[in-house]
């Protein structure tokens, strides 16, 4: 019976060579499938086995062994690991497994090579695959080559990873857990790296099989499952174990590891463990604030919006609703008002960021009127305070007396106000101060605080007129040192402790309102810098807790910028604005929470504010019911 023809794109070559020369005997081969265009040379053949092909339809297969005749050099990355050459070269022109083997099936000398759905050919094939595994020395023949021709319908795989994983016992050491390792021979194509092919990759006998066209699934790309990856381990990271939920201790007043405020979880929130903090201070002369309040609350020199917005203001707009719902369309949905509080024309509004209200104490505040008789309530000061996890802050805006001459009086204005104010009052702490500012880690006043230049009005406008604006920082301000402000400081008359940034801008007062111009009025007031920002903080305990990542020598608090908003014109007073950095530690969970509270009300309005703007600016006939 006359064999089916040749399949060239089919075959597959076997080859086992016995590897010679080691001290500890030959070594064991493994499988190689040799490429159409390999440069690697098959072995002469004895004339029994070139016999055998010759029966079975193998002509075109001795045709090409017979043409090449000098042996060329092996590049084979496992062969510097051998003492022998090994023969392992795969046909990547054609990726159709060959038909399965069965390991224990016994080979039979007269059955043809060449057929279609022939077993024998197959036991014959994985015979002489188990013959060439357990050569030795002794062996009659040094080379065994055996060839077999599988049909393209029968699909599986060959014993190709048995051979290969003898392979790896050889050149690694013993102890190693090669089933962890990613290792292949680097011409024989894996079953993970051709499944990752595209369909273009493949060979048309692959893809058409039994006169339907059958297209290879992919698996997923690495970049997807790297993402999926990526997601379930954020997922366990934010997993609570049982083991830690039945301690109880989250709110139990105690600073555990794992407790709503300990340092775990002030890891989460802020990694770096500090906040910028956002001051501002303005005089509106009881003015409405301009539509757009972004040269204010958005400065062009701060690149990022702050954690935390604290905002005083004086001589208030009327509309206290209206100016807190300003403020929060500017701001935008990534802050709450966090709280408010007011005193006559004085305003007190704290926002913060909306993921950190499950952090604070709840907030409370106080105030006191410099002038009790008096039924228009103009001079005084508000505060708020609050813990963010276990640091304290206090924010203070005060109006305090008018006029050059009445230094004294402001000054006894800022002592009244420091020893009435009586905060915290929710929550105990160790060695509470009359003086409030001693009862909180970080401090920030800010206000119309009235303090003038003791210069002449003409000598102030002569040296405004020749400065340009913002002052270098390395060089002395030109009248500061007659500020009335830098005296008091100086000799520790009132803001014990205080700081103030260096003051780069012009004056801030007093200007005729809608002009870049000074006071061109009758009263004709000098220029002054009356709108002003101090800081003051608890200095860090000598003892840190061991483990404490705080630094002692670096500062709690820290003014990374401090400028004036020129540009804003409906009042008489420009407005002023601070940038801090705060540093945070853990607290305790004992302190009375927040638990999420803020302005619903102004946080709703604001948002529609935000969005009615947004589409009435882009669009005339769209709009939001």
């Amino acid at each position: 019976m006359t064999p089916p023809p040749f399949r060239e794109n089919t075959q597959i070559t076997v080859i086992m060579e016995k590897v010679n020369g080691s001290n500890r005997g030959a070594r064991k081969t493994f499988l190689g499938i040799i490429p159409r265009k390999s440069t690697r040379v098959e072995p002469q053949m004895e004339e029994d086995e070139q016999e055998v092909l010759r029966e079975n339809g193998g002509e075109d297969v001795l045709r090409r062994s017979a043409a090449a005749k000098s042996p060329k050099i092996n590049t084979n990355r496992f062969s510097d690991h051998l003492s022998g050459k090994i023969c392992c070269n795969a046909d990547m022109r054609s990726l159709t497994p060959p038909g399965t083997l069965k390991r224990d099936s016994k080979s039979t000398p007269n059955s043809p090579t060449i057929g279609m759905g022939s077993e024998d050919v197959i036991r014959r094939s994985t015979k002489a695959l188990e013959g060439s595994c357990s050569l030795d020395e002794g062996s009659s023949s040094s080379r065994q080559f055996v060839q077999s021709l599988t049909p393209p319908e029968r699909t599986g795989s060959i014993a190709v990873s048995a051979c290969r994983s003898r392979l790896r016992k050889k050149l690694f050491p013993p102890g190693m857990n090669l089933d962890e390792m990613n290792l292949s021979a680097p011409n024989i194509p894996s079953k993970e790296a051709g499944e990752h092919r595209n369909s273009r990759s493949y060979s048309y006998d692959t893809l058409v099989a039994g006169g339907s066209m059958q297209v290879v699934q992919q698996r997923p790309t690495s970049a997807d499952s790297l993402a999926r990856n990526t997601l379930m381990a954020a997922q366990v990271l934010n997993l609570i174990p049982t083991e830690k939920a039945r301690e109880r201790n989250y709110l139990q007043g105690k600073l555990a590891f794992n407790s709503l405020l300990g340092g775990q979880e002030l890891e989460k929130v802020l990694p770096s463990r500090e906040v910028k903090i956002f001051v501002g201070t303005w005089n509106m002369n009881g003015q409405s604030p301009p539509g757009q309040m972004n040269d204010f609350v958005l400065p062009v020199g701060m690149n990022h919006v702050p954690d935390i917005v604290s905002i005083g203001t004086q001589e208030s707009w009327p509309e206290k609703f209206e100016w807190e719902v300003s403020l929060q369309e500017t701001l935008g949905p990534s802050h709450i008002l966090l709280h408010s509080a007011s005193l006559g024309t004085l305003h007190l509004a704290v926002f913060i960021r909306r993921d950190l209200i499950w952090f604070c104490s709840l907030p409370e505040d106080d105030s006191l009127s410099v002038r009790p008789g008096t039924a228009f309530r103009t001079k005084g000061a508000v505060a708020i305070s609050f813990c963010l996890f276990g640091t304290s802050m206090l924010f203070v805006t005060s109006h305090l007396t008018a006029h050059q001459a009445k230094v004294k009086e402001r000054v006894q204005d800022i002592r009244r106000i420091i020893q009435a104010l009586d905060l915290p009052r929710n929550y105990v702490i160790r060695h509470k101060s009359k003086d409030v500012t001693h009862n909180f880690d970080s401090v920030f006043w800010c206000g119309d605080l009235n303090f003038r230049l003791a210069e002449p009005r003409e000598k102030l406008l002569e040296w405004i007129e020749n400065t340009q604006f913002p002052l270098p920082d390395h060089l002395p301000h030109g009248y500061l040192h007659t500020d009335q402000l830098t005296t008091v400081l100086s000799d520790g008359a009132a803001f014990k402790g205080f700081k103030e940034a260096k003051i780069t801008f012009p004056p801030t007062y007093k200007y005729d309102p809608g002009t870049q111009q000074f006071d061109t009025s009758s009263k004709q007031r000098a220029p002054a810098y009356t709108d002003r920002i101090l800081y003051k903080y608890r200095s860090a305990p000598l003892g840190l807790r061991r483990g404490s990542s705080l630094n002692p020598l670096q500062t709690p608090v820290e003014c990374l910028a401090y400028d004036s908003v020129p540009s804003i014109v409906s009042s008489d007073h420009k407005p002023v604005w601070a940038l801090f950095r705060n540093i945070i530690r853990p607290g305790l969970d004992s302190m009375p929470l927040a638990a999420g509270l803020f302005n619903r009300d102004v946080y709703i309005e604001g948002m529609k504010r935000r969005l009615n703007s947004k589409n009435s600016s882009s669009s005339v006939v769209c709009s939001i019911q």
